[in-house]
């Protein structure tokens, strides 16, 4: 019996020898899952920065990095006085945006709206033609004027 654990011994040493730089030698030819995961997901997230900031000048991207600062640092001022003065500075941002997708025709179609009361079939029959938004009046489909 001694033989034979002598000889399961080294026999497991020596597999175990073996084995080992076989799997370092396969493990450093091949990454990790995750870091192979992590590369790809960074090498993908470089391309789309590249392909979306190409039309872009630096100038550009200045002015835009630093317009970011400042919206921020606003924001941060707002949070830290807390309460009323964060809702009013949300309240004043969601202005913002809303009157940065304000197009003329729908300006002329609040105009008009609050001029005859919000009753769309007055202000198709508009008559005030001195008004100079008379001819961009909305709603006349029809009139042949």
């Amino acid at each position: 019996m001694k033989t034979t654990k002598s000889n399961f011994k080294s026999n497991s040493t020596k597999s175990a020898k073996t084995s080992t730089p076989k799997s370092n030698a396969a493990n450093a030819a091949q990454p990790a899952p995750k870091a192979r995961a992590t590369a790809s997901a960074n090498a993908s997230a470089n391309a789309t920065v590249k392909k979306r900031g190409s039309h872009l000048t630096p100038e550009i991207q200045a002015k835009g990095a630093a317009a970011l600062a400042q919206w921020r640092k606003e924001r941060d001022t707002a949070k830290k006085k807390g309460g009323k003065a964060y809702e009013n500075w949300l309240a004043e941002q969601e202005l913002k945006k809303a009157l940065k997708k304000t197009t003329p025709m729908q300006a002329i179609k609040a105009f008009c709206m609050s001029c005859v009361g919000d009753i769309r079939e007055d202000v198709r029959n508009c008559t005030s033609t001195k008004c100079p938004l008379y001819i961009y009046r909305p709603f006349q489909k029809g009139d042949d004027k």
